[in-house]
């Protein structure tokens, strides 16, 4: 449930903040009159606009200011079709790689897990919504103090849900998100899962062997279970013969 909640927010807010963008600045503040899949036309205009783009007009910390990125994350690459193809194609490749892990691993993960799983699906689905419906993503929040490329909520969702990883990789103490989609792969793949090492484990330790150690069969039992089955052969041919 929280994966679906986080992920719905998600591609809510940065959906809704590129329209407002767009709409309410590019259209009635610059005065853009072309549409918005004209990615030509919006560059030109944009680039015409550049002293203008900015909300506010003289921030020096973090402004908005609205970008056609026609390339791949953060503005990198711009201009290069075969680059917003490519990133376009492991985009898809991802999110359904996410989306078919969060089904099968739901029920396991915490709410952090949950959290980070859905921030990285709504900030997925947030840019290829654009890319695929737009030809380009809708890129707006500029960080001036630092000079850092433009991005938007979508790549914030993205970079918050990694920072989350690493934090959770490092510092926590429990089986986490990597965890969980780690014994699905190996139940999937007929291998054995986390769940099943720690009950072998527990029957090793319940019998006294070491993890290294293998359970050695009870030779004399097997003797005497063949000598059992010796006699009720003869004992069988006997009363055959009678």
């Amino acid at each position: 449930m929280w994966i679906l909640i986080i992920t719905l927010l998600v591609v809510a807010l940065d959906q809704f903040s590129k329209v407002w963008m767009f709409q309410g600045f590019v259209v009635r503040t610059l005065g853009y009159s072309g549409s918005v899949v004209d990615l030509t036309a919006l560059k030109s205009f944009l680039a015409g606009n550049a002293g203008r783009n900015s909300i506010p007009a003289d921030g020096q910390f973090i402004v908005l200011s609205f970008t056609a990125n026609d390339a791949a994350l953060f503005g990198i690459g711009s201009g290069t079709e075969w680059a917003a193809r490519l990133l376009t194609a492991l985009t898809s490749v991802f999110l359904f790689l996410l989306i078919f892990f969060a089904i099968r691993t739901s029920r396991k993960l915490n709410r952090y897990d949950s959290v980070t799983f859905g921030l990285l699906i709504g900030g997925s689905i947030g840019n290829l919504f654009d890319r695929v419906a737009l030809g380009y993503v809708r890129d707006m929040i500029y960080v001036k103090v630092i000079d850092f490329p433009i991005f938007n909520i979508a790549d914030s969702a993205i970079c918050i849900a990694i920072g989350l990883l690493i934090i959770e990789s490092f510092f926590f103490k429990r089986d986490g998100l990597f965890d969980a989609v780690e014994d699905e792969i190996r139940y999937m793949f007929h291998m054995r899962s986390r769940a099943e090492a720690v009950a072998e484990e527990k029957e090793r330790k319940a019998k006294g062997l070491s993890r290294f150690e293998e359970e050695i069969p009870d030779s004399n039992a097997q003797q005497t279970t063949g000598v059992a089955d010796k006699e009720i052969k003869v004992v069988a041919s006997e009363t055959k013969e009678k």
